[in-house]
């Protein structure tokens, strides 16, 4: 058994005498203060706080989001309000509005500024934001009811892996014979919810367009020659991705195209953008756009099992012109050993929800070269804490 070197974990954050410079400076910071606080934790504090704490601290969260609890305190802008006020203002009964912020302002969702007396944070601001409060009812009412039945699943099906999309513990938990999508985008309220958490979720994070090397390894190599597209964006929803490309490389020669299915196409906004033309399209059929230079995906693979990623590919594959077109996949790559939490806890809500999986390396080597394709280059972000890559691939010559 290995501890950590408590006083060298100390001395690393007490060097620490401004904010970090950068963000990877923040997230190395941050990841030597968890390692600290893992160290001294007692092995019974770490367990209670899996067992007894995480769970009502989720279901505070997801009640807090229905009584408008976080709008109501980021609404006052600074100014404290009284458990009297909180609770007639979210109409709920007092002593419920009292126990709920007991566990709320225990995480810092919340402040207390006197007994009974309530006050913003930080993270009540980003609460009240509608597409984190969206995150929360849709994590909360789906994965999380779904990954609370997984152990329950797993013993009744001898703990194989779900065989389908169609058949996996989302339709098993929730009784019903809907794929995720189709119950996202049946519900108006849901998919508002999820569209704003996909796009807050892209917001976040450092975009490929910044760290792949897009101008040499795309715009440079197109040839009308072989067709008249640049860059295919399969199942690019409103087209964030080629808008970032677009900024990028705005004087860029051939077509951007945009493809998705038509009804989230016409809520894509990009009709007339110049630049950019749309294309419906299911990435089950077959590829309509021929001799790209790129044809891209983002998140799109990792809903799938193999067998359908491998169908997807092979679809793709039949458009590309050996020697010039590109195929890049756009997703996380495990690593092999130390995988961050989130993305291993990702690996598991895509397995429950779609049947889909994250993969590492070594995965990806096998499921492109399962379709014949030949791995040029395994690209991973370069930013601190980010598991993001993009898998270029092209048709062996």
């Amino acid at each position: 058994m290995t501890s950590p070197d408590i006083s060298a974990l100390a001395a690393d954050l007490g060097a620490l005498r401004h904010e970090p410079a950068d963000e990877d400076d923040r997230l190395k910071a941050l990841h030597t203060a968890r390692k600290l606080v893992s160290a001294l934790e007692k092995p019974e504090e770490v367990i209670t706080r899996f067992a007894l704490e995480l769970g009502p601290q989720r279901m505070a969260l997801r009640i807090g989001c229905d009584l408008r609890i976080f709008r109501i305190l980021a609404a006052r802008n600074g100014n404290p309000i009284s458990a009297k006020g909180l609770a007639a203002e979210s109409e709920v009964n007092q002593l419920f509005l009292v126990r709920l912020m007991r566990v709320l302002t225990a995480v810092g969702f919340a402040a207390e500024v006197d007994e009974q007396s309530y006050i913003a944070t930080q993270l009540t601001e980003a609460m009240a934001r509608p597409a984190l409060e969206g995150a929360t009812r849709i994590t909360y009412d789906l994965s999380g009811f779904i990954l609370h039945r997984a152990p329950e699943y797993f013993r009744e099906h001898n703990y194989a892996f779900p065989p389908s999309g169609n058949d996996c513990l989302f339709q098993w938990a929730l009784g019903t014979n809907k794929s995720y999508f189709d119950h996202i985008h049946g519900d108006p309220e849901r998919s508002k919810d999820f569209n704003a958490y996909m796009a807050e979720n892209r917001s976040a994070r450092r975009h490929w367009t910044e760290w792949y090397p897009t101008g040499t390894e795309i715009v440079n190599g197109f040839s009308a020659e072989h067709g008249d597209a640049v860059l295919v964006d399969i199942g690019g929803g409103r087209g964030h991705d080629l808008r970032k490309f677009l900024l990028k490389h705005p004087e860029t020669k051939g077509n951007l195209v945009l493809q998705d299915l038509p009804g989230v196409l016409a809520d894509a906004g990009l009709l007339h953008e110049s630049g950019i033309r749309c294309v419906a399209h299911n990435f089950f059929e077959p590829q309509p756009i021929r001799g790209a230079r790129a044809y891209y995906t983002h998140f799109v693979i990792h809903d799938w099992p193999d067998e359908k990623s491998r169908e997807i590919l092979l679809n793709i594959k039949s458009a590309m012109t050996p020697g010039y077109s590109k195929l890049l996949l756009n997703e996380s790559v495990l690593p092999d050993k130390d995988c961050p939490p989130y993305f291993a806890g990702i690996d598991w809500c895509m397995m429950a929800i779609l049947a889909g999986m994250e993969r590492t390396r070594q995965q990806w080597i096998e499921l492109v070269h399962s379709v014949g394709l030949e791995l040029v280059n395994i690209r991973v972000s370069p930013f601190a804490g980010d598991q993001e890559g993009i898998i270029e691939t092209i048709i062996p010559v």
